[in-house]
């Protein structure tokens, strides 16, 4: 196998929701050389393009890493499928593009927990500086940056059911939830431009992709980071057959996600030292939280028919989604611009609660996006989803092959408080989906607990239903205890010259989806690297 070595200032691992943020961000300086490796394709596809195909993308293997979590205990030892992107622009090339900051209390919470300069007001001008809101500029908003995040039409009837249920209930009109209190029902914001998904790839790797300092190599395995001691000075890759060592001048950065990057942390000898010694890997910094902490939140769907004609199903039969792409490759309008979740809602599963601890997304259809084989028929569904998990889980190496994907246990519902939460969410859920708004649109529950369900009966219920929602976190966190990866600049600790930037090194998973807290952490580290 040949081999070649070439150097740049920096190297980043990964082109997704971080990694494109901080190559057009480093590269602005045209004094400064900066590679960006990925293993995945180019996003040049309809469907990564087209928000309604969201599905597409989740199902190929050539854009999504498809990772498998080891049978969790408390969901009868089933195996839960873990969607990451793989390609330029990650995870949001592939996720549900759903526009959520988290609440103020998330981040004001991890400096509370000893990470420095992370509170609210800290974060808040760099939530501003990477969006370009349609409503405009104000001094919660962004109205020049490279995400574009629009408000969903919600124009439905089954969406505006939704909201007058919920509000029925006893939630409040949230409104701009990304700007005041998050709490209550809501129209969605999403990361669309013009009718296209606006991914990190369209919205900052585009723009600077003809700089001659930045170089893009896509189809790249990282099999290492290589150390001097306790220096990293770069990469080793096999690409086309060849391998190749790409080494940093300044600094190795790695943005391959919760999953990738405490991965590669391992197969480089940095992480729990016995552990690694399992797998025949000499310990080069025995950082013992590599791959801990893993947290996600977890999420249960509830199900009900609807007459036939009232729900979208009929739009998305195989002739109504011939017109659908029509009608977008055209004009870039219609049902092929939404991304389907148009409504949600923030609530406490208990009122003693200091904030909201609930998520609802939904969708006015029938179709379970978990397996990613879709069946749509008429109907609607509640995802309820836990915000804030007491469960860990963490990622471990299988192999020392970096060909081969690494242990991934979420060890959702463990911790009991977690199941508690989740049984009252849900029954809280099913009052909101028997509110008056709903009577003429209401049918069967689909495997979903009755009204009059008991609490067990609820618990095993979630049990057999219990997935993912695709936030994980916190595998690589930043903080100063004995299980903190990096510093308050994503700096790994005692090793020199190689940072991490991405979704692994939030301190605890926000009240959110996670793609916009992501791309805020590597707009405001960024600027603390430009800043020298």
């Amino acid at each position: 196998m040949r081999s070649t070595i070439q150097e740049f200032d920096y190297v980043i691992v990964g082109a997704g929701s971080a990694g494109c943020v901080l190559a057009n961000r480093l590269s602005a300086d045209p004094a400064v050389s900066v590679c960006l490796i990925e293993a995945g394709p180019s996003d040049r596809s309809i469907f990564i393009q087209m928000p309604a195909a969201l599905t597409f993308p989740i199902e190929s293997d050539r854009y999504n890493w498809k990772f498998e979590s080891e049978p969790e205990t408390e969901l009868h030892g089933r195996s839960i499928g873990q969607a990451r992107g793989r390609g330029l622009g990650g995870s949001s090339s592939i996720n549900g593009m759903v526009f959520v900051r988290g609440a103020k209390q998330d981040y004001d919470g991890w400096r509370d927990l000893g990470v420095e300069g992370w509170d609210f007001e800290d974060c808040l001008p760099f939530f501003r500086k990477l969006e370009s809101f349609e409503g405009g500029r104000d001094p919660m908003r962004g109205g020049s940056g490279p995400i574009s995040v629009v408000r969903s039409k919600a124009d439905h009837p089954l969406y505006r059911t939704f909201l007058k249920a919920g509000q029925e209930f006893g939630l409040r009109d949230a409104g701009d939830y990304n700007s005041g209190a998050q709490d209550g029902v809501h129209i969605t914001q999403a990361t669309i431009r013009d009718g296209v998904r606006c991914s990190t790839s369209l919205a900052y790797l585009k723009p600077a992709g003809n700089r001659p300092n930045l170089t893009v190599m896509t189809g790249c395995l990282v099999e290492k980071i290589l150390l001097d001691g306790r220096t990293a000075t770069g990469v080793a890759i096999v690409r086309q057959g060849e391998r190749r060592t790409i080494r940093a001048a300044r600094e190795t950065i790695l943005s391959a996600g919760t999953v990738g990057s405490p991965h590669l942390l391992m197969l480089s000898g940095i992480g729990d030292r016995a552990a690694l010694a399992e797998h025949g890997i000499a310990s080069a910094a025995n950082l013992p939280g590599v791959g801990a902490d893993l947290q996600d939140h977890v999420v249960a769907p509830l199900r009900f028919t609807a007459p036939g004609g009232v729900s979208i199903r009929r739009q998305l039969s195989m002739v109504g989604r011939l017109k659908l792409g029509i009608e977008w490759l055209l004009f870039k309008s219609g049902l092929g611009a939404t991304n389907f979740f148009e409504v949600g809602a923030f609530f406490k599963s208990d009122e003693a609660l200091p904030y909201f601890n609930m998520q609802h997304e939904f969708l006015p259809f029938l179709a379970d996006f978990q397996s990613g084989k879709v069946t749509i028929s008429d109907g609607f569904q509640y995802f309820v989803s836990q915000m804030r998990p007491y469960s860990r889980g963490r990622i471990a190496l299988k192999s020392a092959d970096p060909t081969v994907k690494p242990s991934i246990r979420f060890n959702y519902l463990t911790d009991r408080r977690d199941t508690l939460e989740m049984v009252d969410g849900i029954r809280k859920t099913l009052e909101m989906a028997h509110q008056p708004a709903w009577g003429r649109y209401r049918g069967q529950p689909v495997d979903t607990p009755d009204i009059k369900a008991t609490d067990a009966e609820i618990e095993a219920w979630l049990r057999t239903v219990a997935n993912t929602e695709h936030h994980p976190t916190s595998t690589c966190r930043m903080g100063t205890d004995d299980l903190a990866v990096t510093d308050s600049a994503g700096r790994v600790h005692g090793l020199e010259k190689l940072r991490i930037v991405d979704g692994s090194i939030l301190p605890r998973v926000p009240s959110a989806n996670i793609n916009a807290p992501i791309i805020m952490a590597a707009e405001k580290i960024a600027a603390t690297m430009t800043r020298r």
